[in-house]
């Protein structure tokens, strides 16, 4: 037994019970109940107070109560600092639920308090005749009354503390030491005679301050005038992860931004070298909103240099399923207002600690907005492989490289473990003590590259920062402590400058393609009705760019109404909120803004779609109507259906089984608005050619244009044969579109994490109950299944197509089941390693197999609009509408359509789903077979309305000859001086592309920020571009 080690640790244990002085409780506590409004100022005369009790109870479900407390100065000691402290008696630390409070002094806002922040400062120096009112507005969401608010005043015991501190972390830093290191030896032998000098008889006499000051003297001279510590950097920065909404709604995270703010400023004036970074402009925005006061006083620490506004994007968002617009709309939003609301540097860090997973698409979008540096810590999470790197370059899809640094922040390990996912499991919450310093270190694994690393400190998730303990903590780790790194605080931008000078260039790895997280695979899935709004509208936001172009000679781009809704979209974007990890309380406000979105949107299209009718002389009309007036927001040309509730007169149409209007409109040209009158030839062929039923009147077998189907009596494929490349697509003998039932009870994390013994346990969805051929003209036919399982249905038509190959399989499922994992499944006779899926701005490739623990890993991965599988000369695609979960193994591919986990949301996803998904066969690979251009036409259907227009009129503000490049984005320039267009290369293809435009304008390439710029040179009205594989180019035109 190490008795000199027992002997400290008592001795701590004893200062630490010392480090307060004259505690009392405060006996006369009112109480009155509290709602969601507060301010700058308290007033006690606005409540009706009653007594509350030491030992009474009390909190519930999203409950605000207010607590009111006379202290009299008398209570301290005259000229010394008073400090109230409260307990609630919560004492989990990483409960984001515990007591959250606002305090205030005399009136004002002056602390904010949870339980790793408990004290509140009522006096520097303390004046026996005054009173001080003190007022707590309590938080906390703990769903039944368990919590106490006690109160004390008491005086802080300075030397004491110092002394506390200046032991504790000698002594923490030997216990990570073994005990036959000479180093351990001194530092104990150090300790000891320290504890000599200590004179503990009569705590608080003149004997014992005495020896404080000697101890603390003793220390000081023999180690703290001695820097010892290794010859690394652990560079610090204080921060606070805030969920923007998690298991919390938004109007709660409004004010988990303004306690933990309030905390960093007053710990600032406490201790001069803290510096703090905080991301997420949004969380700006919602201070500058309800607490202008405070935003004024962190506007003011920026410019002093304490604080670092850093990391680039509007707030923190999920990144394998917003789109590349998406992205770049956080980008452009977060830096502009770092730049222009709180007059900070131009950002240089993408800071995304807790995303679920990183697109290939990143390094690019982030060179384009000179964003050099990348930092996160969520590879740490990885369930089956430890990532092999911490700094490395990170190259993106295009090629694009930005410099890499993961935080390593652990507890240090003696034994120095290697296996298991705790071994090499990292925070982004660090508490700043001996051990996590030594641990950052300890769990780097770039060692040859650099010996500069990185920490950030302080509680987080929900809220609440450094606390002094850190801070006193670190200012004894930075003078340099035997057998640590030392510490220095630095802002993460400073760091990665450091960083780059000085690593060791040679050895620095690259490391291609996505960074996939091998954890919350089932993020891809969840609260499927929240993901599907998030593709419509991200859509829906471009679209009524698009029409606002078309329109901008005759009505005024509605700037602050699309800025708006972009907004709202990219607040629904967060990383938990998107992934469906929230709780339901957080989808009624995203529902609700969805909503809103798509009603302004639509009101917006609505009047740009009026006026650019009335220039033509056309006009909306159902009855009556002469001619189609319609809108391809595509950058390509297309033969599409437009789906319309009334007969036109003169064009023939087909009348679907649901009583609207088909009719197949032929060439639409890229990126235009067309009336048509004309008659189109009617195909008097019908979709179906063949159709034989069974006894019971199911359609067993059916002939289309493209393929000859046979199905069984439960309404799955057993066959389908492509007549143009007479080759069968599925497996011989398995069926397609099986819909499978998977038992999802993950370990841990139910909303979030698919485990990989997923497979274990299924029943195929095939109590079918209805089955038959519902609709068969010239233009569609439909088959209507309806299944039952268990409680819920499921009702598809499957659509077949004279014009497309596509079978869409149009889906309506009332789902009342919890922890299962709903499939579709389609088993191809294809054979081929690797399948492509699309990502932003492009796609990636993923294995087929499992031969590695790293290809095991990726049982379920995402994807956009579409994944194909293909060999030489064919291939197949699964295409989607909102669904972003695929696992394609063995020729197997899956896709996944529901997900309903009970925590942190007991009913996830319970409800009506109404989506499509798609099967498109095709030659070649996904490019011969142009899978980019059918996934777009699926998501974005031509915009069409009944007409009566004398003449017909076609407009196509632009053509891109080349078809691997897709023009998404069309909108006005964000400083309002012409119109931006937004192109990427799909096909992973280098060459030359040629665009016109059917006006005349000056036409310049520009980064995706819109700041720098180039003027173009134009050939006969063409302009002519050289595109590297998945290149983004952003052109601005402007009126000559």
């Amino acid at each position: 037994m190490d008795f000199t080690a027992n002997r400290i640790r008592a001795i701590l244990k004893e200062l630490e019970e010392h480090c307060w002085k004259n505690r009392c409780p405060v006996e006369k506590i009112n109480t009155a109940r509290g709602n969601y409004t507060y301010g700058k100022t308290f007033d006690r005369n606005n409540f009706a107070w009653q007594t509350f009790g030491r030992d009474e109870t009390w909190g519930g479900t999203d409950w605000h109560q207010w607590f009111l407390a006379d202290i009299p100065g008398k209570a301290g000691i005259q000229e010394e600092p008073l400090y109230v402290i409260v307990s609630t008696g919560a004492n989990d630390i990483w409960n984001t639920d515990n007591p959250q409070i606002i305090a205030y002094r005399n009136g004002y806002m002056s602390a904010t308090m949870d339980m790793n922040h408990q004290v509140m400062c009522l006096a520097d120096s303390a004046n026996p005749a005054r009173t001080y009112e003190t007022a707590f507005y309590a938080y906390t969401n703990g769903h039944k009354k368990s919590d106490f608010f006690r109160l004390d005043t008491a005086v802080p015991n300075q030397p004491v503390i110092d002394l506390y501190f200046d032991m504790k972390v000698l002594f923490e830093a030997a216990e990570l030491m073994e005990s036959e290191e000479l180093v351990f030896k001194d530092i104990m032998d150090l300790l000891s005679f320290a504890a000599d000098i200590l004179d503990l008889r009569k705590i608080e006499s003149e004997a014992f301050y005495k020896s404080v000051k000697e101890a603390r003297e003793y220390l000081k001279k023999n180690r703290y005038d001695h820097p010892a510590g290794m010859e690394v950097t652990v560079h610090s920065i204080g921060h606070t992860h805030i969920d923007v909404a998690w298991k919390w709604p938004l109007r709660q995270t409004r004010q988990k931004v303004v306690r933990s703010f309030q905390t960093v400023l007053n710990l600032m004036d406490r201790y001069p070298s803290y510096k703090f970074m905080s991301s997420q402009p949004q969380l700006y925005q919602f201070v500058m909103e309800d607490a202008p006061w405070l935003f004024e006083k962190i506007r003011q620490k920026v410019k002093e240099g304490r604080w670092e506004a850093e990391g680039g994007m509007w707030l923190e968002p999920d990144c394998n399923l917003s789109s590349g617009e998406s992205l770049v709309r956080h980008l452009i939003y977060g830096t502009r207002f770092f730049e222009e609301e709180l007059d900070a540097l131009p950002n240089e860090v993408l800071w995304l600690p807790d995303v679920f997973g990183y697109s290939a698409s990143l390094p690019q979008i982030m060179k384009q907005f000179h964003m050099p540096y990348f930092m996160t810590t969520k590879l740490g999470w990885n369930d089956h492989n430890q990532f092999p790197n911490d700094t490395f370059l990170w190259r993106g899809i295009d090629g694009s490289q930005v410099l890499t640094h993961m935080i390593t922040t652990k507890n240090y390990d003696k034994e120095n473990k290697k296996d298991g996912r705790n071994a090499f499991n990292t925070t982004y919450n660090g508490l700043q003590n001996p051990s996590q310093i030594k641990g950052t270190w300890q769990r780097y694994q770039n060692k040859e590259v650099s010996r500069n690393v990185l920490t950030c400190y302080g509680y987080g998730d929900g809220g609440g920062g450094p606390t002094a303990q850190m801070l006193e903590q670190d200012e004894r780790l930075s003078r340099g402590v035997p057998g640590c790194p030392v510490t220095k605080q630095s802002f993460v931008k400073d760091f990665f400058h450091i960083l780059e000078q000085n690593l060791n260039r040679s050895k620095l790895p690259v490391w291609h393609g996505e960074l996939y997280l091998e954890y919350h695979r089932g993020t891809y899935t969840s609260m499927a009705n929240n993901k599907k709004n998030n593709r419509k509208c991200e859509f829906l936001n471009q679209d009524v760019e698009f029409f606002s172009v078309l329109a901008g000679r005759l009505i005024s781009y509605p700037r602050t109404e699309l800025e708006h809704c972009w907004k709202l979209l990219l607040l629904n974007q967060f990383h938990d909120i998107l992934p469906g990890s929230s709780i339901a309380d957080v989808y009624e406000d995203s529902d609700r803004q969805y909503e809103e979105i798509q009603t302004v949107d639509g009101e917006l299209i609505q009047k740009a779609q009026n006026v650019l009718l009335k220039e033509q002389g056309a006009r909306i009309q159902e009855e009556n109507a002469d001619g189609i007036a319609l809108w391809n927001t595509l950058s390509f040309e297309r033969t599409e259906i437009l789906e319309l509730s009334t007969q036109i007169q003169g064009i023939s149409g087909q009348k679907s089984a649901d009583g609207k209007w088909l009719y197949l409109l032929e060439k639409i040209p890229p990126k235009s608005m067309c009336i048509i009158k004309k008659q189109n030839k009617k195909n008097k062929e019908k979709v179906m050619k063949v159709i034989d039923k069974d006894e019971n009147g199911h359609p067993i077998h059916i002939r289309t244009p493209f393929y000859e189907i046979e199905l069984n009596v439960k309404g799955e494929f057993t066959q389908i044969k492509d007549i143009t490349e007479d080759r069968e697509l599925m497996k011989m003998g398995e069926r397609g579109n099986r819909i499978r039932v998977f038992e999802d009870k993950p370990m841990e994390f139910d909303s979030w994490n698919i485990d990989p013994y997923y497979e274990a346990k299924s029943w195929d969805w095939d109590d079918t109950q209805e089955f038959r051929v519902t609709e068969n003209g010239p233009y569609r036919a439909c088959i209507q299944i309806r299944r039952q399982f268990m409680d819920s249905w499921m009702e598809q038509k499957i659509y077949f197509y004279s014009h497309t190959g596509r079978i869409d399989f149009r889906t309506k499922l009332d789902w009342k089941e919890h922890q299962l994992l709903v499939k579709a499944e389609f088993p191809v006779d294809i054979l081929a390693v690797r399948a492509d899926y699309e990502i932003q701005f492009g796609n990636v490739e993923r294995p087929t197999h499992k031969n590695t623990t790293w290809d095991q890993a990726m049982f379920e991965v995402c994807a956009h609009k579409w994944a194909d599988l293909a060999e030489p000369g064919y291939g197949t695609s699964i295409l989607n509408d909102c669904r972003y979960g695929y696992d394609i193994h063995d020729s197997i591919m899956r896709l996944t359509l529901l997900k309903s986990g009970i925590f942190p949301n007991p009913n996830a996803d319970v409800g009506l789903h109404e989506f499509t998904y798609a099967l498109f066969p095709h030659t070649g690979d996904y490019r011969e077979g142009k899978v980019v251009q059918e996934a777009y036409r699926l998501n974005c259907p031509l915009y069409g309305q009944a007409v009566q227009a004398g003449q017909e009129y076609r407009f196509s503000f632009m053509e891109i000859q080349e078809e691997n490049v897709i023009a998404e984005t069309l909108k006005a320039a964000e400083d309002g001086n012409g119109v931006i267009v937004r192109l990427y290369e799909a096909y992973g293809k280098r060459g030359n592309i040629h665009i016109s435009f059917a006006d005349k304008w000056n036409v310049a390439q520009t980064d995706l920020p819109e700041k720098e710029y180039k003027l173009l040179q134009q050939e006969n009205g063409e302009v002519i571009l050289n595109m590297r594989p998945f290149e983004i180019k952003t052109l601005r035109l402007e009126h000559i």
